[in-house]
C-alpha cells in the first residue's frame, strides 16, 4: 500500500471507535451548561474551551481510550478564536474528537446579534451596535435571518449596470497620493468619506480600497494611505469597472445597511416581510473561528471535527486596502513584487498531522473557509459543505520551505460553492506548494473565478510542488465575474501530478471580464509535467484548453474527452457518472450539477 493510502486510511480508523479498545471517555458541553459541571451527559460544561481544559489532564497523563467531546444542540458564540495545540493532541489509537451530538445542529458563531431595533428614517430602522463609536469594534459584514445582508452601495446590486467605469486613476511616483477619476455627475456629496470602499476589478484580481475624500464636483476621489503598486493587469485604471460602499447615501433599496461609526448605529432597510422585532441580526466580532496550531518538533495529532457548523467571521481592510494579486492573495508592501499576504480563513491549521475536519458546514464568513499552512501532513478535510463566503472555500499550502510544504493531504466529497462573494478573484479550492496532496470528488461550483488551482510559481524553474492528484472532481459554472481561468488552473513546474478523470463544464465570460479568455481548463505559466487523462471538458466561454508560456508536449495526454455536448457526453459518460461526490456524499448534495 502506498504510504499516502495508508497514512489515510489509518486516520480514518482513528477517528472512529477501535473494535476490542476501551470505551471512550465522554464529555458533553451545552449552552446552557454550567462553568461548575462535571461535562457528564446530565450536567453538562458550558463551553468549549472547559471541555479542552477538562481532556487536557487525561493527554498528560497518557490515553487510555479516546475521548469524544459531544456539543449538544444550540449556538455557541465565541468572543475569540478557540485555539488548539500540542497537548490536545490524540495519539493513533486514542484520538480526541470534538462533534456534535447525533441528530442535533451546533453552531461555532464569530458573530454578535444586535437588538434593539426602532424604526427610523424613511423604510429604515435603526439599532445601537454598542463598541462602534468608541472604536473597539467595526464590521464589513452583516446576516440577517441567515442571509448575508447587502452593505449600501452604489450602483445598486441589481441596477442594470452594476458598475461604472474608472475614467483615470494616478499614483504619485513616491507613493503619496493615490486618486480614482469618473466621469462627470456620478458621485455624490457623501458624508463619512473616510468609512467609503471602493471596488476596482481588474483582470484575475480585484482592489478594495479606502476613500479618504471626495470631490464630488470634479469627480476625483483621493484613496487613503498607505499606497502601494499593485499588479499591472489588476491596479485601478481607465475602464476598469467599480462600485463605492458604505456611505449613508447609498441606503437606498431594501436589504441594505449601514454603520454610522461616528454615532454607534446600525440602519437596515428590512426586505419585503422582514420583522425586525423578531428578525437575528447578526454582526461579526471576530476574524478567526479555530485555530490549531502545533510546533515544529511537535505537531497537533489525531485530533478530529466532526458534524459541526462554522459561521460568523469578519474582516477589517487591512491599512491601504486589499491589492489583489492572484487568489485571495494580495500586496502588503510598497510594491506587488515585494511581500504577499492573503485573505484569513476561519479556520487554520499549522503543524498539524492526522487530524481531519468532516461532515461540518462552513457558512456566511467573510473570509475565506480553511486553510491548512505550514507542515501539515497526512490531514482528511472530506465531506463539509463551504458555502456564503467571502474569499476561496479551501486553501492548502503557503510557505515554500521543504520542511514547511503540506505532504499527503486528502480534501475530498466536499461541497463547495458561492465563494467569493466578496473578494472576486477567489477560487473553490486553492493548492500552492504542496506535496502529494489529492484533491478528489469534489463538487465545485457557482464561482467568480477559477474552480481549483493548483501550484504557485509563474515559471518552469523547481519547486516543493510535485506528486498532486486532482481527479474525479465536477466542476461547473466558474468564471462568472472575472477573467483568465478556468475550471481547473495550474502553474509552475509540477513532477508527477496527475489531472485526471473530472467533468468540467460551463466556464462563462461575464459582461464584466477584461482581459484573457476563460477556459475549461487553462494551463498557466510554467506548468510543466503533468499527466492530463480521462478529463471531459465542454461548454466553455473560450478554450476548452488554453496554454500560456507552457506547451503541449510538456505534458502527457492520454484518453480525454474535449468537444461538442453532446458528442463528448457520449464518449465520455463512464468519466462523468463517476466524476463529483461519492456515496453517502453524492446522495446529500443531489440534484447539483445533474
Amino acid at each position: 500500500m502506498q504510504p499516502f493510502h495508508a497514512a489515510i486510511l489509518l486516520l480514518t480508523v482513528a477517528s472512529s471507535t477501535f473494535a476490542g479498545a476501551p470505551a471512550a471517555v465522554e464529555f458533553f458541553v451545552a449552552p446552557g451548561g454550567s462553568a461548575a459541571g462535571p461535562g457528564s451527559r446530565d450536567k453538562p460544561f458550558a463551553t468549549i474551551a472547559q471541555a479542552r481544559d477538562a481532556v487536557r489532564p487525561l493527554i498528560a497523563a497518557g490515553l487510555k481510550s479516546p475521548v469524544n467531546v459531544y456539543l449538544r444542540e444550540g449556538t455557541y458564540r465565541l468572543n475569540e478564536p478557540l485555539a488548539f495545540g500540542p497537548q490536545d493532541s490524540g495519539d493513533e489509537k486514542h484520538p480526541v474528537t470534538y462533534a456534535a451530538n447525533p441528530g442535533e445542529t451546533v453552531v461555532l458563531s464569530g458573530g454578535r446579534p444586535i437588538t434593539g431595533w426602532k424604526r427610523g428614517d424613511g423604510e429604515t430602522w435603526t439599532a445601537p451596535a454598542p463598541g462602534v463609536q468608541d472604536g473597539p469594534w467595526y464590521f464589513r459584514h452583516l446576516f440577517v435571518n441567515g442571509r448575508r445582508a447587502v452593505r449600501a452601495q452604489t450602483p445598486n446590486v441589481d441596477a442594470e449596470n452594476p458598475s461604472w467605469r474608472l475614467k483615470g486613476a494616478d499614483l504619485a511616483a513616491d507613493l503619496s497620493r493615490y486618486t480614482l477619476t469618473l466621469p462627470a455627475g456620478l458621485l455624490g456629496a457623501w458624508s463619512n468619506p473616510s468609512d467609503l470602499e471602493v471596488m476596482v476589478a481588474g483582470n484575475w484580481e480585484i482592489n478594495r480600497l479606502p476613500v479618504q475624500s471626495i470631490d464630488h464636483a470634479a469627480g476625483v476621489v483621493v484613496l487613503a494611505p498607505p499606497h502601494a503598486r499593485g499588479h499591472d493587469a489588476i491596479r485601478p485604471g481607465p475602464g476598469r469597472w467599480c462600485h463605492f460602499e458604505s456611505a449613508p447615501e447609498l441606503l437606498d433599496q431594501p436589504g441594505e445597511w449601514y454603520l454610522d461609526r461616528p454615532s454607534g448605529t446600525l440602519r437596515y432597510w428590512p426586505l419585503a416581510g422582514e420583522d425586525l422585532t423578531h428578525a437575528e441580526v447578526i454582526a461579526p466580532v471576530i476574524e478567526r473561528l479555530v485555530e490549531v496550531k502545533g510546533l515544529p518538533d511537535r505537531p497537533v495529532r489525531n485530533l478530529h471535527f466532526r458534524g459541526l457548523r462554522f459561521e460568523h467571521m469578519g474582516l477589517s481592510l487591512p491599512r491601504g486596502g486589499y491589492l489583489g494579486i492572484q487568489a485571495c492573495h494580495c500586496t502588503t508592501g510598497k510594491a506587488w513584487t515585494e511581500t504577499w499576504g492573503r485573505v484569513p480563513a476561519a479556520i487554520r491549521w499549522d503543524y498539524v498531522e492526522r487530524s481531519s475536519l468532516q461532515d461540518c458546514v462552513l457558512t456566511r464568513l467573510g473570509g475565506c473557509g480553511v486553510e491548512l499552512v505550514t507542515a501539515c501532513h497526512d490531514n482528511l478535510i472530506q465531506g463539509n459543505e463551504i458555502t456564503d463566503v467571502s474569499g476561496n472555500g479551501i486553501m492548502l499550502g503557503g510557505p515554500r520551505g521543504e520542511a514547511e510544504v503540506p505532504k499527503r493531504n486528502r480534501i475530498a466529497n466536499n461541497h463547495v460553492h458561492a465563494c467569493g462573494v466578496e473578494y472576486y478573484g477567489a477560487v473553490g479550492i486553492w493548492v500552492g506548494f504542496a506535496q502529494q496532496a489529492a484533491i478528489a470528488h469534489n463538487l465545485v461550483h457557482g464561482l467568480p473565478y477559477s474552480g481549483v488551482s493548483l501550484g504557485w510559481q509563474w515559471n518552469p524553474e523547481p519547486t516543493p510542488c510535485r506528486e498532486n492528484t486532482v481527479e474525479y472532481n465536477h466542476i461547473y459554472d466558474v468564471m462568472n465575474r472575472l477573467c483568465d481561468g478556468g475550471c481547473i488552473y495550474t502553474l509552475g513546474f509540477q513532477p508527477g501530478t496527475v489531472i485526471r478523470g473530472n467533468h468540467l463544464h460551463d466556464s462563462r465570460r461575464s459582461r464584466y471580464a477584461q482581459g484573457a479568455p476563460n477556459n475549461g481548463m487553462f494551463i498557466d505559466e510554467g506548468s510543466k509535467g503533468f499527466l492530463f487523462e480521462q478529463n471531459v471538458i465542454y461548454d466553455t466561454a473560450a478554450e476548452l484548453v488554453r496554454f500560456n508560456q507552457n506547451q503541449r508536449d510538456w505534458h502527457t495526454w492520454r484518453d480525454n474527452h474535449f468537444g461538442p455536448p453532446a458528442e463528448v457526453k457520449e464518449s465520455g459518460q463512464a468519466i462523468i457518472a463517476r466524476a463529483g461526490p461519492e456515496p453517502p456524499y453524492r446522495e446529500r448534495w443531489a440534484g447539483h450539477g445533474q
